[in-house]
């Protein structure tokens, strides 16, 4: 990594839910350039980019897609890609349980109405915060963080992790 003749030839990828408790050298510009927030789709389109990109990676597809997005998006409003994902498993799973070589609306529906998205509010919005605090690009976090006080989100930090015991 300290090689600067491979500066442009090599890329890393270092991907963490805890970019606070990464080494400072680990991170610091020389080391990663880029520093990139992922945060939970916020828009429909965005969620809708995200259920068809698990879908192909699961490999549940739907027929009609139409009906299955429709559906999808009416339930979709605080999940993230790794709920997207688990709900696509599953739904693939009772296809197969079912004895059918793929799933269909009815199978997404059950599967969305069973589905239990893990609840820990205040560790998410650590996570976020401290994404916040790490990107190194405005232009690639959400817009309500764009203008966030820098000040207030690190005590925010402070406080959510004093919260949770860290």
């Amino acid at each position: 990594m300290g090689n600067t003749e491979y500066r442009g030839k090599v890329v890393w990828f270092l991907l963490t839910c805890r970019p606070d408790l990464l080494p400072v050298d680990l991170k610091r510009q020389g080391r990663a350039e880029e520093h990139l927030a992922l945060f939970y789709p916020e828009s429909d389109e965005d969620r809708l980019a995200m259920f068809r990109a698990m879908q192909k990676k699961t490999g549940a597809t739907f027929e009609p897609a139409e009906a299955a997005e429709k559906q999808f998006i009416e339930h979709a409003s605080t999940l993230s890609g790794a709920d997207i994902e688990a709900i696509l498993v599953r739904t693939k799973m009772r296809a197969m349980l079912a004895g059918r070589s793929g799933p269909d609306t009815g199978d997404l529906a059950a599967s969305i109405a069973d589905f239990i998205p893990a609840s820990y509010p205040t560790e998410i919005e650590l996570q976020n915060l401290v994404a916040v605090l790490e990107c190194t690009s405005k232009a690639l976090l959400p817009e309500r963080y764009r203008k966030a006080n820098r000040a207030e989100v690190v005590a925010k930090v402070q406080q959510l992790k004093l919260l949770l015991g860290e």
